[in-house]
């Protein structure tokens, strides 16, 4: 059986926001379909991108207000690195699930940070 070729193609759009968006991608397929999904896909990725130009820009106004500095960055260097620890301990010396494993590496970090700012010495 021969088929007679549709005269007007669609047009292949570059869609950006699949590949870069992954599942959050997916969940604007399912919940609203493609064509909404590739609108907002990319919306998206133009709005990530701004909103990374106006942190760059106003740095010093972002750090101030969220107090970033050396040392609360090197702390969140050292939570990040005991989490990332925790979980492989987690992971491959007690046989834990992922899930398992990330969620009990990420509160017991949280509860040491937690401490961690709770007993050390305010500065005047």
């Amino acid at each position: 059986m021969v088929q007679e070729a549709n005269p007007l193609r669609p047009i292949m759009a570059l869609n950006l926001g699949e590949p870069i968006l992954g599942d959050v991608y997916n969940l604007y397929v399912d919940a609203l379909g493609a064509t909404a999904a590739w609108w907002l896909g990319h919306l998206t990725i133009v709005s990530l991108l701004a909103l990374i130009y106006w942190t760059i820009k106003n740095w010093n106004a972002v750090a101030n207000g969220l107090g970033i500095s050396g040392i609360r960055f090197s702390a969140w260097l050292a939570l990040i690195a005991l989490t990332a620890l925790l979980y492989t301990l987690f992971r491959n010396q007690f046989g834990f699930p992922s899930t398992g494993a990330f969620l009990t590496a990420v509160s017991t970090s949280l509860y040491l940070w937690w401490q961690w700012y709770q007993l050390e010495p305010q500065k005047a």
